[in-house]
Formats: structure tokens, C-alpha cells, sequence
């Protein structure tokens, strides 16, 4: 009979970042077998669970996420990452995607775990991402030898400010599904229940699907829990899942929460507007570009899904898409999206090749920090 007291652990880092918070380790600490692998997070999480109380989990997509670190055996890059997105209610690990929040924290994680070497005052790495197959340049500002903290670089959505690390995805396009527009469609249909949803499938970074708001009886200043509406959340998943099984991605849409839980993930979009935030500051609609609200893994965001505002940004730039209907119009790089906590912006290179639209690079200014750093335990029956 197994020791009831016996727990395994593995040695790990907790890192905030963006608005994110994800556990952090060097593929060693893990199983080799997947399927175990996949146990020992769910464990470790406390997933299965809305609450997540008995783990790390937070409760929330944001604070549901491992990164997976470690020198990387390319030429060309510094550090190879993998990202899984934990399941909170159904006990899944996602790996099809990529997370711009905790890209930022990679590095951050790299220099601390000596992967690579810093320099001052800012260390210049590339990394390799594994889900989609792409690359990232990423600038870390070092002080005394070690990733800085204090800044003055202000993230919507986390409180303080911090010191600013900026990541440039490169051809970001297609990195899920290998096509910019994976249907070859701008604009489509889906129909569920007998109704019909006017969509935009795009493919940048992550995909996503992109809805006005108003067809969901929205005006698109709604705040997370005003969207955290049971019958309105089932009908975005019924439509999130019909792209999924569109694009192939499952079967039977009825599978994807549980096959395709991070994505595609799927916002609702409107014109620039002016709203109160969550904290009870002020977006003006002066100040952005589009207005916009994400939904990942079933869950309003508090704020956005970073690569949700990299693949809603670039689409602003692709005429005939529901983003470039509502965005105002602009011909420099940046695109600024109001979200439930305030704005993010980000730097869009757009190109074309052979007559089609490129998206050449994908720029996002974050800030991480270091919030703990040891033994993570989990129950030894989940190895």
C-alpha cells in the first residue's frame, strides 16, 4: 500500500507575467511521458476545480499557464519555450498555443536559471517557440547582473509600474493553422442553433475569431462580469467550437473544451468608445483604436489575452475583416485596444508577398517579475 503521506514535488518558479501568472520550469522537472506529465500539472494546478483551491491555479485562464524552459539546440535561438494552458473545470493541458503575457517572463526566467548569459544594462535573446514554430526577439533590462524589477513602464491591468521588456514576434502569421486567414475567408458564417454569427477566423500568433458585439446583443463596453453571463458564454463556446471544427481542429464541436480548450480564442468587437473600467478609471474613445472583449477558455478576460491583442491588432490592418470595419483607420504601426482594465498597445509590421498581406513582425511591451521561487508539491499517485 502506497504511504498516504507521500507527495512528490518538483522544483519550479512562479512569475507574473503581463497580466499573467504562470508557473515556470526546465523540462527535467517534468515526466518524460506525456500523458503523466499532463497529471502532474493538472495536480499541481488543482485542477479540476472553479477555485483551483487546492493548487496554484488562480481560478482563472490568466493564472492557469506553465512555461516550459531551456537552452535551445538551434543555431539560431538562445532559449526554446513551450507553453500549456491548464484546464480550471476540465482537467486538460492545451499545448497548441502560444501566451504573450508569459513570453515576456521567459527571459526573465532564462537569465535567472543562468540558460543564458546576461549583459547590461538590457540582455538581447532569442527565443524559440515550440507549440507554434516561430521566433521571438525579446530585450530584458538587467541591473546588477540580474533581471530589473523597478520601472517606470505602466501595464493596464497590473498595479504598479515596472521595468520594460519588449518582445518582437516574428512572422507571426499562421502559427496555429499555417494560414494567415486559415479558411481562406474574411469575413464567414457560422451557424449554431439556428442562428447565424457573422465571423472573422484569423490566424497571428494564436487564432482567433473575431464577432461584433452588437450580434450578440452587446454594445461592447461590457466588463468581465457583466459577460460572465452562463447562456451567453455557452452560445461563444457553441460558436468557438463550430470554428474548431471547421478548421479541423476536432471532430465534433461539442469535443473542443475539452480537445481545443485555449484555442481559437474568440473576442467581441466594436468601434472606439468610452467606458468606465473595472477600477473605475476612464478609457476615451480618443485614446484607441478599437474596442474589444476576450474570452479564454470559457472565462471573460480581466483584462486581454496578450496574443489575442497581437492577432486582433494585425487584423485592424486587413481591409474586409470585422476588426477593420470598427477600427479607426491609421497608417503607423502601433494599434491601441481598449480593454475591461484599460488599454494595451501594440506595434504591427504588415508586408505583402505575392500579392497577399504579410505580417512581418508583431511588437508587445510587457513587464515580469519573479514571485516565488521553490518546491512545487503534487499528490504521488498524479505521477
Amino acid at each position: 500500500m502506497a504511504d498516504p503521506t507521500h507527495q512528490e514535488h518538483l522544483d519550479g518558479t512562479l512569475i507574473r507575467g503581463g497580466t499573467s501568472r504562470g508557473l515556470y520550469v526546465t523540462p527535467g522537472e517534468l515526466p518524460d511521458d506525456s500523458e503523466r506529465r499532463d497529471e502532474v500539472l493538472i495536480d499541481i494546478f488543482g485542477t479540476p476545480d472553479p477555485l483551483q483551491v487546492d493548487g496554484i491555479g488562480g481560478g482563472n485562464s490568466h493564472t492557469s499557464k506553465v512555461m516550459i524552459v531551456d537552452e535551445s539546440d538551434r543555431d539560431d535561438a538562445d532559449v526554446a519555450y513551450t507553453f500549456g494552458q491548464i484546464g480550471i473545470e476540465n482537467a486538460v493541458v492545451d499545448w497548441s498555443g502560444n501566451c504573450g503575457n508569459l513570453t515576456s517572463g521567459v527571459g526573465v526566467f532564462a537569465l535567472r536559471s543562468g540558460l543564458v548569459d546576461t549583459a547590461a544594462p538590457e540582455t538581447e535573446l532569442t527565443l524559440y517557440n515550440t507549440n507554434t514554430e516561430t521566433y521571438v526577439d525579446q530585450v530584458v533590462p538587467v541591473a546588477d547582473g540580474k533581471p530589473a524589477v523597478r520601472g517606470d513602464y505602466r501595464v493596464d491591468g497590473v498595479p504598479g509600474t515596472g521595468a520594460r521588456i519588449d518582445s518582437y514576434f516574428r512572422r507571426p502569421a499562421g502559427a496555429v493553422t499555417g494560414r494567415l486567414f486559415p479558411t481562406g475567408e474574411r469575413v464567414e458564417t457560422v451557424t449554431v442553433v439556428g442562428d447565424d454569427y457573422a465571423v472573422s477566423i484569423v490566424d497571428v500568433a494564436n487564432p482567433n475569431v473575431f464577432l461584433r458585439a452588437r450580434d450578440l446583443g452587446l454594445d461592447g463596453t461590457e466588463l468581465p462580469q457583466e459577460l460572465n453571463d452562463p447562456e451567453l458564454l455557452d452560445r461563444l463556446e457553441l460558436i468557438r467550437g463550430a470554428v474548431c471544427e471547421r478548421l479541423g481542429l476536432v471532430e465534433d464541436r461539442r469535443d473542443a473544451a475539452d480537445q481545443r480548450a485555449a484555442v481559437p480564442q474568440v473576442a467581441l468587437v466594436s468601434e472606439p468608445q468610452s467606458y468606465a473600467t473595472v477600477s473605475g478609471d476612464r478609457v476615451d474613445a480618443a485614446d484607441v483604436d478599437v474596442t474589444s472583449r476576450i474570452v479564454t477558455t470559457q472565462t471573460p478576460h480581466h483584462s486581454y489575452a496578450t496574443t489575442g491583442a497581437m492577432c486582433l491588432a494585425a487584423a485592424t490592418r486587413l481591409g474586409g475583416t470585422i476588426p477593420a470595419e470598427f477600427a479607426r483607420p491609421g497608417d503607423g504601426p502601433d494599434v491601441t485596444i481598449g480593454h475591461p482594465k484599460g488599454t494595451i498597445t501594440i506595434g504591427t509590421e504588415t508586408g505583402t508577398s505575392a500579392g497577399e498581406p504579410t505580417i512581418e513582425r508583431v511588437r508587445v511591451s510587457r513587464t515580469a517579475r519573479l514571485l516565488v521561487d521553490g518546491e512545487m508539491y503534487y499528490r504521488a499517485d498524479a505521477e
